[in-house]
């Protein structure tokens, strides 16, 4: 399942997400998390992150708001952020122009992000049909305001080869079933 929604944020919503990417902090961080790169965050995909927005955070509550009012779902918890990638840095890293498909944690039934300043095929998402993919079955472009949405089984991949100085997106995760929910929680417990 893809779910492509253009014209995500309402207007007065857009402006107020998107000045963020100016005004809070983000920190150095690296992609993916489930693997060590001995501490140099350039042998891996390198990003720049905001702190994962808490339930009683505006952007949290913008975010929840709209995908209930988009694609008609009741999300039992999300988790949000937003981020950055440098051109610069990308280009640095082995990862430049490896596609390296990865799936999102089971602990949660979709994934999904929102692009933020760029119209490019370049900086958008890639979905593959398996990890042995070497091309992409479908390239979703990002495009301003473009939201897309896809289940945690998905094989997919940002564009090894962005196009713009940096990258700015907003990834979320969703918990909707009460299944995933409950096995999130007790997850949770156990770190």
């Amino acid at each position: 399942m893809i779910n492509l929604i253009d014209n995500f944020y309402e207007k007065n919503n857009l402006g107020l997400v998107t000045i963020n990417f100016i005004n809070l902090h983000f920190n150095e961080s690296f992609q993916s998390q489930n693997n060590y790169y001995g501490g140099d965050r350039l042998l891996a995909y390198p990003t720049y992150e905001t702190a994962n927005f808490k339930k009683s955070d505006f952007l949290y509550d913008v975010l929840k708001n709209t995908l209930e009012e988009k694609i008609k779902i009741k999300p039992l918890n999300i988790e949000t952020f937003l981020r950055k990638t440098k051109l610069s840095e990308c280009k640095k890293s082995p990862s430049w122009k490896q596609y390296k498909p990865h799936q999102d944690s089971e602990f949660f039934d979709l994934a999904g992000l929102v692009y933020f300043n760029s119209n490019h095929l370049k900086d958008g998402t890639f979905i593959f049909n398996s990890e042995k993919d070497f091309e992409p079955t479908v390239i979703v472009g990002s495009k301003y305001n473009r939201c897309v949405i896809y289940g945690t089984d998905v094989w997919h991949s940002p564009s090894m080869e962005q196009n713009v100085e940096e990258r700015w997106t907003q990834p979320f995760f969703i918990i909707y079933k009460e299944k995933t929910y409950k096995k999130y929680l007790n997850n949770k417990n156990e770190t």
